[in-house]
């Protein structure tokens, strides 16, 4: 009797699965193809089809980017990417930096600290979940694992860490002329050499001296090739030199201490963020660790990036040299608007209008090469093979101490230009506690003048003399005559340029 057909309805249909890909994996099938193996061989040995064999060598660059940039475990097979970008990158530089310092961190510590940076970059919607944190992991091949106790007992030179595994993490993601480093530094602006040992030891927090002191802020980057604008922080908002004042070379803040901020840092983040998103840039800035420094929220072009408070100020890029340098050509034209009045028989004044001018001309002298072989000394890599040697700026400082002695005035025995910049150093710079800040404020704003109250009047602008604004005509006489003489002298076409526009811009006001 022959066997009844079977009921092939009843039968198991079996459906292949579509073999997926790591990462890895589908690197090994990019290096195989650029290497000249046959495509067929390759799909038969990975078990897959042409087809999908076209789409990895179609999206290789998103492949290699993923496994290069290490956003993704490599065994993963997919590259779906978070929401939250920003967050994600800061909570990954954190798990990084603390495992390169040997603390152990564990979920419930990954969690705090995704919500605080949630806080911080201003995404109020998130809440770090169970569900998010395993994702997270995923995304990022975290895997936690208890440390052996050994390893907890070996100690770690902070220097050697922040050289060799936390700078280098930055400089992967930045190009040098997106890595900028700024530093605060006090001035005592009107500061002459025969009353440098007056001023030695001076903390400027209260009396006579204090009048005089400001505070800049000083930043560059990597490369030289960009200077940030000075930020210049004086005691009173309003000085009488400032009078008719609409536009400064220099950024402008004041509080009763002349130092750094919280607030002053943040209004100044914010100022330059929104400069940097005009430009379509993403920049790193190396800050050190102080209250006045504080994270600053909604941040879309700048990534703030914090010394650790352990490290030495040998890492700090513009104490290498660049504030040296600054400082020295201030010093030196200082001296010289000085010794012109004696020679002229005058009166010295010296408003601090004067010093943001002065300020401001001298910060454009210092060269890229200083700023470059200052950040080479603070341990930031150079992006050339080998460091080449750069000139000394020259400073003529035997010349300015012949210059004054020929004018009856005396340097201090044994003073050099060197010393005579840096005696104003070790001022304070930044707030001691967030909170001081608040209470400067409460007292300015009782100030009906706009003045912050001081037992001195004006910033010590009362040394100097009010002198009214030229008219429009007379401005224009001036720029003639400074056309005029520079025009007998062997100028370049940028200084060309630049006369064209000063007459362009004069002209446009003498219009209205």
């Amino acid at each position: 009797m022959a066997e009844a057909p079977a009921d092939t309805s009843t039968l198991p249909v079996t459906v292949k699965k579509k073999k997926s890909l790591s990462i890895e994996e589908k690197i090994d099938i990019i290096n195989a193809v650029e290497s000249g193996k046959k495509k067929a061989d390759i799909a038969a040995e990975y078990g897959i089809k042409k087809n999908s064999l076209s789409s990895i060598m179609k999206n290789k660059d998103k492949v290699l980017e993923a496994f290069e940039s290490l956003r993704f475990d490599p065994k993963r097979k997919r590259l779906r990417t978070a929401f939250y970008t920003d967050l994600e990158e800061a909570l990954m530089r954190w798990y990084r930096i603390a495992q390169c310092l040997n603390v152990p961190v564990n979920g419930p510590m990954l969690r705090l600290k995704a919500n605080d940076f949630a806080q911080k970059l201003g995404h109020n919607d998130f809440k770090c979940s169970n569900g998010w944190l395993d994702r997270f992991k995923s995304r990022y091949g975290l895997v936690f694992r208890a440390q052996p106790v050994e390893a907890m007992g070996v100690s770690v030179d902070p220097s050697t860490v922040w050289q060799q595994n936390i700078l280098p993490y930055y400089l992967n993601d930045y190009q040098p002329q997106n890595v900028f480093n700024v530093k605060e530094t006090g001035l005592l602006y009107r500061m002459l050499p025969t009353k440098t040992f007056a001023f030695k030891g001076e903390t400027c927090s209260i009396g006579k001296l204090c009048k005089d002191r400001i505070t800049l802020a000083v930043g560059a980057n990597m490369d030289g090739s960009e200077k940030l604008p000075l930020l210049v922080i004086g005691k009173n908002r309003n000085p009488h030199c400032f009078k008719g004042i609409k536009s400064l070379p220099v950024d402008y803040e004041a509080n009763r201490m002349a130092w750094m901020t919280s607030e002053v840092f943040e209004r100044w983040m914010q100022r330059l963020d929104e400069k940097f998103q005009a430009q379509q840039r993403r920049v790193v800035i190396f800050v050190e660790s102080f209250p006045a420094h504080p994270e600053v929220k909604n941040l879309k072009s700048i990534e703030l990036a914090f010394f650790p408070s352990c490290l030495s100020p040998k890492f700090v890029a513009m104490k290498q040299g660049v504030i040296k340098s600054l400082k020295i050509k201030y010093r030196h034209c200082l001296i010289k608007k000085f010794l012109s009045s004696v020679e002229g028989s005058k009166e010295f004044t010296f408003s601090l209008l004067d010093a943001v001018d002065t300020l401001h001309v001298c910060w454009r002298a210092v060269t890229p090469e200083t700023i470059v072989k200052g950040y080479e000394e603070a341990g930031f890599k150079s992006q050339k093979e080998e460091s080449e040697e750069t000139n000394a700026e020259p400073n003529a400082g035997l010349d300015l101490v012949t210059d004054a002695q020929a004018a009856g005035v005396e340097f201090p025995e044994g003073l050099s230009i060197e010393e005579y910049a840096s005696l104003d150093d070790d001022l304070e710079t930044c707030e001691a506690l967030p909170s001081s800040d608040a209470v400067w404020a409460k007292e300015s704003e009782s100030d009906e003048t706009g003045f912050y109250a001081s037992d001195e009047e004006d910033d010590g602008d009362s040394l100097g003399t009010e002198f009214p604004l030229p008219s429009k005509n007379e401005a224009i006489t001036a720029l003639d005559t400074l056309k005029s003489f520079l025009r007998s002298q062997d100028i370049n076409d940028g200084l060309h340029n630049s006369l064209a526009d000063l007459e362009i811009f004069m002209n446009s006001l003498a219009s209205k």
